[in-house]
């Protein structure tokens, strides 16, 4: 963990370049605590875009968790998750002190999660409040399972989760896919019932916990996006994450 009066931060971005003031007041206990994380968030996820002082501002974030009731603990996992996402299109080298920070913090912050994502009274919470738990099965996936699917969830937020892009190796593309009312290319995948407590198959948890929260938006298209497509050009049959991957990777 990098001290936050440390020379790095002055080098590193942000969406205000300020970040680090908002998480020092953060970790001192200034303000109304849920305002600063949004501010926090924002400033490090803004338009999805990926900021270098999201790497540093993670083991902070992670180490202050345990000090925080559980419920700000979902409100925290649910605000950071497209700044954690977002790293999945630009990943860090290796070796390098931005991807150990990034690690550690991510590290930390899934101790955090796992214990969240099986809580009978955390799902209680959510039950009461859709957007919340929305944005947590969103952050969760971003700190415990792939954060490429955690971004192209968000990235789906843009037509709010209706409509999907997929490109095709031999050049097909199409931006608009519909996601409600899918083309016959499109094969989706049987998701089966989650226990509430695994976490070893993402598309069993993901789907059970959006579904035991009442989320209309997302669970109704999991089984398309885990599912199959085959290309109406050449007819090649490739997973729809990939088909979105490779769209997303063009732009």
């Amino acid at each position: 963990m990098i001290r936050l009066d440390a020379p790095i931060w002055e080098k590193l971005s942000s969406a205000g370049n300020n970040v680090d003031r908002w998480l020092r007041e953060l970790l001192e206990g200034k303000g109304d605590l849920r305002e600063s994380i949004e501010v926090v968030a924002e400033d490090l996820s803004h338009q999805l875009s990926w900021y270098s002082a999201t790497s540093y501002a993670l083991p902070h974030l992670a180490a202050l968790c345990p000090r925080l009731s559980k419920e700000d603990r979902v409100y925290l996992i649910a605000q950071m998750g497209a700044a954690i996402a977002a790293e999945a299109v630009e990943p860090l080298e290796p070796d390098t002190e931005a991807y150990r920070e990034f690690q550690e913090g991510l590290e930390g912050l899934r101790r955090e999660t796992v214990p969240l994502l099986t809580d009978p009274e955390v799902h209680n919470q959510l039950c009461g409040d859709a957007e919340l738990g929305t944005m947590f099965a969103l952050g969760a996936l971003a700190v415990v399972g792939d954060r490429k699917h955690a971004y192209d969830l968000w990235y789906l937020s843009g037509s709010t989760w209706e409509e999907g892009p997929a490109a095709c190796e031999c050049g097909w593309d199409d931006e608009t896919i519909s996601l409600t009312e899918p083309p016959e290319f499109l094969e989706p995948v049987e998701i089966g019932p989650w226990d509430k407590q695994s976490l070893a198959d993402e598309a069993v948890w993901l789907y059970g916990l959006l579904s035991l929260i009442g989320d209309e938006m997302i669970a109704p298209i999991l089984p398309l996006v885990y599912g199959t497509g085959t290309c109406p050009e050449c007819g090649e049959r490739e997973s729809f994450w990939v088909w979105m991957d490779r769209f997303v990777g063009e732009c």
